[in-house]
This record gives C-alpha cells, structure tokens and sequence, in this order.
C-alpha cells in the first residue's frame, strides 16, 4: 500500500508539470544561440500590474498572480504565469535552478490568448526606458543598438551589478517574422 502511495503522488506531480505554449515556449530553446551583443543600455524593465510595480528576482509570481488574478503554473524548467491583455501575450516566468519563485524572465507577444492564459483587463504594462518592444521597427531598433544582426533572433545584454564572484546582468531577445517584431524575452541573469 505505501508503494501505491508512493507511485501515485510520483505520477501526479509529472501530471501536473505545464510547458508553456504559443511564444511563451521560446524560453525553452536554449540551444538557438542567436547572435548576442553586448550594450551600454539599461535594460532593467518596469513591470506595472494593476497599481503595483513589480522588480526582477525581488517579485514573486504568486504576487503578480494574486494582483491579476491568475494562476501559476508549474514546469519542469519554470514556474509561469501567462497574462493576455488587450491582443498581447504576457509570460512571467521564473526559472526553477535560481528563481525560486520569484520573476526573472519575461516574454511578451501579440498573439491570440493561449490556453493557459488568463485574461486580465487591468492595468498592464512592460516597458524598458528608451528601448522599443513589441512596436519597435527593423530601423528603430538599429538606431538604438549600433549592432544589428540578419538572424531571426538577436539577443542585447548589459552587466547591471557585481555581487562578490556574481555579476549580475539583463538580456533582450528579440523575435524577428518577416522583419516585424514577432515578440521579445527580457531575462535577469545571475552568473559567475
């Protein structure tokens, strides 16, 4: 009987493991190495839910989900929350080595709502001072960052703070189709 237990509560959790969909399932694919370049740009977003401002690896999705009144959901790589507002797509994801919850990468996209969505019709925003996101043009956003890249993908990384053998530092991705701007991913990275 205990190992019945045992293989049920085992089988559940797997069950219960949710892989994001739609654009949000780009945070997976590590293995496309897209041109990466590094900028003197802040690229700390601000993240603003209802009247509340929420900060990279200081917010916890469960904050993000009570304040939308959504639900996170559980991954093998990521705890994530996906917000549709307003025709965009937002994914708050935190990466399960170093995130422990709390917000460390986001992915934004106009898309039909995915099915783990929740629709949310507060207050909304995700900007980066000076740095266009999902309205940003080819030609904007080689005005913006002197290095541009002919791949679909192209990554923009700056170092924001040193911690002791830490360094600290904040990666835009962005998503190219038919050179419009298909969506973007904004990651916080600890590393040393």
């Amino acid at each position: 009987m205990k190992y019945l237990i045992l293989a049920l509560s085992i089988t559940s959790s797997v069950a219960m493991a949710t892989q994001m969909e739609g654009f949000g399932a780009n945070y997976y694919h590590d293995d496309l190495s897209p041109p990466n370049y590094d900028t003197n740009k802040n690229l700390v977003p601000d993240v603003i839910v209802g009247d509340n401002v929420y900060t990279m690896e200081f917010s916890s999705l469960t904050d993000i989900a009570k304040t939308a009144g959504g639900k996170v959901n559980q991954g093998n790589q990521a705890s994530w929350l996906c917000l549709a507002s307003k025709g965009v797509n937002y994914w708050f994801i935190s990466d399960n080595e170093m995130g422990q919850g709390d917000l460390t990468s986001i992915a934004i996209s106009k898309a039909e709502p995915q099915k783990n969505c929740s629709f949310y019709n507060g207050d909304l925003n995700v900007t980066i001072k000076g740095v266009p996101l999902l309205s940003a043009s080819l030609e904007k956003i080689s005005s913006i960052f002197p290095k541009k890249s002919s791949e679909n993908t192209v990554q923009y990384c700056t170092n924001t703070k040193s911690y002791g053998d830490f360094i600290q530092m904040n990666c835009l991705q962005y998503f190219f189709e038919k050179n419009n701007v298909k969506g973007v991913i904004i990651n916080q990275i600890t590393s040393n």
